[in-house]
């Protein structure tokens, strides 16, 4: 794992477990992170031709709560954050 990079993890009943590094170099705020995950489940839905999922996928609310930019950006590598698509007050 690259310094600048995290861990992003996908908690959801519908697409658990996906994962991506996401380079904090290309971040300055919790929205831009949450697009960056999108996208790169977004691309691997797409290369495998997932409409459904893509369009459910569409659907969801993303978010992370518990963090914030800065705890994000000034974290140990190997700290792990997970995305949700749950209700806002999941933990």
């Amino acid at each position: 794992m690259e310094e600048s990079s995290r861990l992003f993890i996908f908690s959801s009943e519908l697409f658990s477990d996906f994962s991506t590094q996401i380079s904090l170099y290309h971040v300055s705020s919790l929205e831009d992170i949450i697009k960056i995950f999108k996208q790169n489940i977004l691309n691997v839905l797409e290369e495998n031709n997932f409409t459904n999922l893509i369009k459910l996928l569409n659907e969801r609310n993303l978010h992370i709560h518990g963090y914030t930019i800065e705890d994000i950006l000034v974290s140990k590598k190997d700290t792990i954050f997970y995305i949700c698509d749950h209700d806002q007050n999941c933990i």
